[in-house]
């Protein structure tokens, strides 16, 4: 009884976060950073050591030409937003490239109900990673950590982009 009150807890957590991360504007959570979040420009050594102290997987989709990564932290999620060079942090439009690691109990059940659920889409990619979008907002895509820490969303405006990102290799941890 108790491994199902700790499933049933853990798709709860997961589908509170997925929730919260999907507003209904067709946009990510994943905007520049509000009041009292600290949003830097950071380069990819400044990353690695942030990642290495965050206590937690941190994804990202690897160094882009012609952008620098800003990184926010909540106590419940960091984003990494790909800015255009030149924009300063916590500035530009939220309609860019921005994968978030959310740190959840258990992200791979939280996945599992979310893929559960009418309209979800679930694919696999060639290395066997589920990856799980929704008909109503296809422009953020999740999937499960490796060490199952973390569900990842990569959002991108173009939700082609967005899913061929997620069934890639190209997301993965930091360092």
């Amino acid at each position: 009884m108790l491994r199902i009150g700790i499933v049933v807890l853990a798709l709860l957590v997961g589908v509170i976060a997925w929730v919260a991360s999907n507003g209904d504007d067709g946009e990510s959570t994943a905007e520049p950073a509000s009041a009292g979040v600290e949003a830097k420009i950071v380069s990819v050594e400044e990353l690695e050591d942030f990642a290495a102290d965050a206590g937690h997987e941190v994804y990202w989709a690897g160094p882009l030409p012609g952008k620098v990564l800003e990184v926010s932290e909540t106590s419940s999620n960091v984003q990494l937003r790909y800015l255009d060079e030149g924009t300063a942090a916590g500035e530009g439009s939220k309609a860019v490239l921005t994968i978030g690691s959310y740190p959840l109990a258990d992200p791979a059940a939280a996945l599992k109900g979310f893929g559960k659920r009418k309209g979800s889409l679930v694919r696999k990619s060639p290395n066997g990673r589920e990856v799980v979008t929704s008909v109503e907002k296809p422009t953020s895509v999740y999937f499960t950590g490796e060490a199952n820490e973390v569900q990842v969303e990569v959002y991108d405006p173009n939700d082609k982009r967005a899913m061929g990102l997620a069934l890639s290799d190209q997301v993965r941890p930091v360092g």
